[in-house]
């Protein structure tokens, strides 16, 4: 499950809206807050990879939020 609270603290540091993230990930506003409140189960691998690029995330970082347990 990925780590919601890391990846909205990430997305606050470099002052990226949800909003824009939906846009990069070219999903619907709506289904991004979805996925949000569910953890983020119904994250994609291509959809990590536009994460990690737009919030410029280091490799630890994305283990870190994206495949915490």
């Amino acid at each position: 499950m990925v780590n919601v609270v890391r990846l909205r603290e990430a997305m606050k540091a470099q002052s990226i809206s949800p909003d824009a993230v939906a846009d990069a990930l070219g999903i619907d506003r709506a289904t991004f807050y979805r996925r949000l409140e569910r953890q983020g189960a119904k994250f994609t691998v291509e959809e990590v990879s536009k994460f990690s690029e737009l919030l410029n995330l280091s490799s630890e970082t994305m283990q870190n939020i994206f495949f915490d347990k």
